[in-house]
């Protein structure tokens, strides 16, 4: 289950279901709905839960997406298992202007994106 929710400085999303290029392409889409419905340009994305490795593939499509569906206008933080991190979806998606960032630890995301830390708030 993917969950979206306001925190007031910021989108914060949860991603709960097994990896799909499909749900995540899904997701990268949604957020961007929210951010321009509620005009936030902050994002916190959480897929720790997130079970599954996308291929290097599906990293590259992923990070073509986050720069059609962000553009420059929305800074993402992600916080992934470190497993999962190999930096070609946000190295696609930095390259072509996007601002994104993944980490391994809720606390280090959330100062990047310059959001207050608050466990009640982000489910950690």
């Amino acid at each position: 289950m993917s969950t979206h929710q306001n925190k007031g400085d910021h989108l914060f999303v949860e991603i709960n279901e097994p990896y799909s290029l499909k749900l995540l392409i899904s997701n990268i889409h949604a957020v961007a709905d929210h951010c321009r419905k509620e005009n936030l340009n902050k994002v916190l994305v959480d897929i720790r839960k997130m079970e599954g490795n996308p291929s290097i593939f599906d990293r590259f499509q992923l990070g073509l997406e986050i720069v059609k569906a962000w553009g420059t206008r929305i800074t993402v933080a992600v916080v992934a298992k470190p497993s999962l991190i190999n930096r070609t979806a946000e190295n696609t998606a930095v390259n072509r202007g996007a601002k994104v960032k993944a980490f391994s630890e809720m606390k280090d995301a959330m100062e990047w994106l310059g959001v207050e830390f608050n466990n009640q708030t982000t489910g950690v």
